[in-house]
């Protein structure tokens, strides 16, 4: 596969390439030029054209053009997927699954409530809405595009998280550049040409290929209206050091840590399998895989060993032709050497491997096993390091209090589980848990849950995609005050003197006392002062 183009976007102009190598087979899938920082001006002046082009047009045809867009891709879904298997190594199932079934979602969430979320509405003004009605004043909330949206999106998820955003942003009315990660940038092309058949403006969506180091970091510098981005904790901090001296408002979707806590009434069996599809999907790269495993001591046993033999069932390999593959390597071998060292680590101070702890005999080195660790201790760093890779620690509790300050103990809080078959505990317990998004019984889909907002805190990063709170986040909630301007003056006008004192504090009287005949008298003596 060879690209010059990106959609309507600007041409690529750098002199460098990149070369993708399917980290499965290790076989070269295809060379795409790379933009030079000198293109990221004219990129943003001709996303600033587009997104007042597409921001007059009606609602309705913003829609129109943005369901068949979700049309289209559709119809692509096979060379789509086929794209991200190639970049990524991942099992088929888990592109159509996590990419594009997401993204869909996604994408019919922002057209189905788009008309709901943007249309303006009437403001009650509190104790003071009685007496401004009278006055003829009103106030509206008119949502209004943000304006440029950059998207530096990451390559664990290289069509679903970048679709899902570009959807939202598109149906708040604003414009987007997608800097993808230089490992998938394939997948992302894909977002470009999508709108660019369904017929946006020239330039609506584009996508802009380079390193992060050169090319994110001059889109940031360029001034977007928002920035959203998705990665470690170590380029979010530079993201956002980028962003200050523009004041961008910044979304940052970063590093997790997540909790599955297993109460000892839980389904165990369910549990169990579910731990093991929520630690090992994609290989464990993913912000929301699970990476600590509490346990009830009373089940410690039983859970263990039911988690060990659903996790024997995992096959690895390149799934794209043989769809009995759970697992795929890791995006390269350096990834594959810190998963190895945190568990070298991890041994060396005590902890036991339960299964996996190697790469596997037969694969490429991008391949790790998946590995379960015990016997190890909350603090250690296996329990509380970020690891972008297929590895998990078990560790029991006492009680929920115990577990709950288990799950706590974190500096990450993006998502987590409860397993129980007490459903008011499990909701009860899932309001004590850390992170933007806690499921009860079921872990690590809601992503894909387009109505749901989606984000984290502490140093999982801070801001929302998705949902109400998402498009929130695209759009500047502008206030309107009308006043039919049936008075002369204002309470609050010059000149002052001793009338604009009394009127003043009548207003305050009848707005804010407790007796209601004073209040209204207070009133009256205002009204009849504004008229003279």
């Amino acid at each position: 596969m060879s690209i010059t183009s990106m959609g309507t976007g600007i041409a690529p102009t750098g002199d460098k390439s990149l070369r993708i190598v399917n980290p499965a087979t290790l076989l070269p899938f295809g060379d795409v030029q790379c933009h030079s920082p000198d293109d990221i001006g004219p990129a943003m002046e001709l996303s600033r054209s587009a997104q007042a082009e597409w921001a007059a047009l009606p609602l309705s045809s913003r829609i129109s053009l943005l369901q068949r867009a979700q049309d289209i891709l559709m119809e692509l879904t096979p060379d789509i997927v086929r794209t991200i298997c190639h970049e990524t190594g991942k099992p088929r199932i888990e592109a159509m699954a996590n990419d594009v079934m997401a993204a869909l979602s996604v994408g019919d969430y922002a057209i189905e409530a788009a008309p709901q979320v943007l249309r303006g509405e009437k403001l009650h003004l509190g104790r003071m809405h009685v007496a401004f009605a009278a006055m003829g004043r009103s106030s509206y909330i008119q949502p209004r595009p943000v304006g440029v949206v950059g998207i530096v999106s990451p390559w664990n998820y290289p069509f679903g998280i970048p679709y899902s955003q570009t959807a939202m942003a598109l149906a708040a009315g604003n414009s987007v550049i997608i800097k993808p990660s230089s490992y998938t940038p394939f997948s992302a092309i894909h977002i470009a040409d999508i709108f660019a058949k369904a017929g946006v403006p020239k330039g609506l969506v584009q996508t802009i290929i380079g390193s992060g180091g050169t090319l994110g970091s001059a889109l940031v510098r360029a001034g977007p209206d928002r920035l959203i981005f998705t990665g470690s904790g170590k380029v979010g901090r530079e993201i956002l050091t980028n962003a200050v001296p523009g004041l961008t408002p910044v979304t940052l979707e970063l590093s997790g840590k997540d909790p599955l806590i297993v109460l000892d009434d839980a389904d165990l069996s369910r549990a169990a399998r579910a731990a093991v599809w929520g630690s090992f999907v994609n290989a464990g790269q993913t912000c929301a895989a699970v990476k600590r495993i509490l346990v009830h001591e009373k089940v410690l046993d039983q859970f263990n060993k039911l988690l060990l033999e659903q996790v024997s069932k995992l096959r690895l390999g390149w799934g794209w032709d043989d769809p009995e593959i759970s697992m795929g390597p890791l995006i390269n071998g350096w990834a594959a050497n810190e998963v190895d060292g945190m568990v070298s680590r991890a041994v060396s101070f005590g902890a036991k491997i339960a299964h996996g702890g190697k790469r596997p005999s037969g694969l490429n080195r991008n391949f790790y096993e998946p590995t379960i660790i015990t016997d190890v201790d909350r603090k250690a760093e296996v329990s509380q390091g970020e690891i972008f890779g297929p590895l998990v620690v078990v560790l029991p509790f006492t009680d929920p209090d115990d577990a709950i300050e288990a799950a706590n103990d974190c500096i990450y809080a993006l998502a987590g589980s409860i397993w129980t078959n007490d459903l008011r505990k499990g909701r009860e317990l899932a309001g004590r848990m850390p992170g933007g998004s806690i499921i009860v019984n079921n872990v690590s889909y809601s992503y894909g849950l387009g109505a749901t907002p989606w984000g984290g805190s502490r140093e999982s990063g801070f801001g929302r995609t998705h949902g109400d709170l998402g498009f929130a986040e695209l759009v500047e909630a502008q206030h309107i005050h009308v006043d039919k301007g049936g008075f002369t003056r204002d309470v609050w006008w010059s000149p002052y003197g001793k009338e604009g004192l009394d009127r003043v504090n009548d207003t305050i009287t009848g707005l804010f006392g407790r007796t209601s005949w004073a209040s209204m008298m207070a009133l009256l003596r205002v009204r009849r002062s504004m008229k003279k």
